[in-house]
């Protein structure tokens, strides 16, 4: 699905040579446009991407004149990214990795407006590093942040690095804050934030998120059977979708450890039986292993152990052609170097098919499919699955005392064990 493309041999040599040192799993494909310069670089890009990949194009500064028309000239699965070095092999290998984390990062910043509605579009220039990305906050999120009002209205928010985040109207930041891991968000507030409606970002994105769609189908393709592992949050759901278009039959896999949330349940319940798809349960003693071990913490997290254990042998029994799974880039820069295909020893071929996209095009692609998220985002939430999971912050642990549908069927007594802890 991703390949690399550059001017020359000598530059696609550098780029080998970063990729055998640095990421030696990678099987990424790196082309050249035959030394091609300047206007020649916008008919020779024509002949090598293609279609039905993610193409990444790395030029050198002495190419940077042409990058915004070949950006804007070629389709979205083209992402233009210039190297600061006069040609790309003039780059240190560990500066090249990093550019080349800024090329995949590249298009989680297409973003552009109408008034004040965010909408997909491929745009040029747009800095956005790895783990940076927007995401659409509505319902709970305006008193969540501090902003106003609970309402069916969004708004676009830029989460940065090192919990930093930006809030959008209108393409230009009105508000921002941090979001510590136990403090309340505290808003610096620089204008209006002014809310629109998802459904006007939707019919304006969708020609983006077709041609995504497509591509992603096409990476899975041929398939007879896959296995999806489903927690009903918006990436799963979403890879979901995406392998019941590419496959002939598709099956989700919900590792239930006795402390999930219980919206999480049946959000996925009804949904498998709209979609038509085989639903398995399969059991984590999580809970069960609470009362010997303890909560589990940040430094250690027994309880992914036991999830992965009983996921494995869900896909075992199941055997499937290949599991999908909805890794993004943007999660953690562990996710980012992972190649969209690998091994999972002893289970079978995984595959990564929403690798460069930002939250928000999972939103709104899930939209756009007919599938409202899962209804903890709304209320508020931006991680989902254990209501004792160590990685909350404090607002989202505020959150599971204010936000009643969130408490539902929990163990009240493990869940105030865990709120003051």
């Amino acid at each position: 699905m991703l390949k690399i493309i550059v001017r020359s041999k000598k530059d696609a040599d550098a780029v080998k040579a970063m990729l055998s040192q640095a990421l030696p799993w990678w099987r990424a494909e790196v082309l050249t446009l035959k030394g091609a310069r300047k206007a020649d670089i916008l008919d020779k890009i024509k002949e090598v991407y293609d279609p039905n990949a993610m193409n990444i194009v790395m030029l050198g500064r002495e190419d940077s004149e042409i990058a915004g028309e070949l950006s804007s000239t070629t389709p979205p699965n083209v992402v233009v990214h210039v190297v600061p070095r006069a040609r790309v092999r003039n780059a240190r290998l560990s500066h090249l990795r990093w550019e080349l984390e800024m090329a995949k990062a590249q298009p989680r910043g297409w973003v552009a407006w109408e008034g004040n509605v965010p909408y997909l579009k491929k745009v040029f220039p747009a800095k956005v590093g790895p783990s940076e990305e927007p995401f659409l906050a509505w319902g709970l999120w305006w008193e969540t942040l501090g902003l106003g009002k609970a309402s069916s209205d969004a708004f676009l928010v830029f989460k940065r690095a090192k919990g930093f985040h930006e809030i959008y109207s209108g393409g230009r930041v009105v508000a921002m804050m941090e979001l510590g891991d136990l403090s309340e968000p505290t808003p610096t507030v620089l204008g209006d934030v002014v809310g629109f409606r998802l459904k006007d970002s939707l019919v304006k994105s969708e020609p983006f998120l077709k041609e995504w769609e497509r591509i992603a189908v096409k990476f899975l393709k041929p398939c007879e059977r896959a296995v999806v592992p489903w927690s009903g949050g918006k990436d799963s759901t979403a890879a979901l979708l995406i392998a019941k278009e590419a496959c002939d039959e598709v099956v989700a896999v919900y590792v239930d450890t006795g402390v999930d949330m219980h919206l999480n349940k049946l959000y996925v319940e009804d949904l498998a039986s709209r979609l038509g798809v085989e639903l398995v349960y399969k059991r984590a003693p999580v809970k069960e292993e609470i009362a010997s071990r303890g909560l589990p913490r940040r430094e250690e997290r027994w309880c992914t152990g036991l999830k992965l254990k009983a996921l494995e042998e869900a896909i075992r029994e199941a055997r499937p052609d290949f599991v999908v799974v909805g890794d993004r880039d943007a999660e953690s820069s562990a996710r980012s170097s992972r190649w969209e295909e690998r091994s999972w020893e002893g289970v079978g071929t995984l595959k990564a098919p929403l690798k460069l996209w930002s939250a928000m095009m999972v939103q709104l692609y899930l939209l756009h499919k007919g599938v409202y998220p899962n209804p903890l985002y709304p209320s508020g939430f931006y991680r989902l699955g254990c209501y004792i999971c160590p990685f909350y912050r404090g607002y989202e642990k505020g959150l599971m005392r204010k936000v009643k549908a969130a408490r539902l069927m929990t163990d009240r007594e493990l869940l105030s064990k865990f709120l003051d802890s």
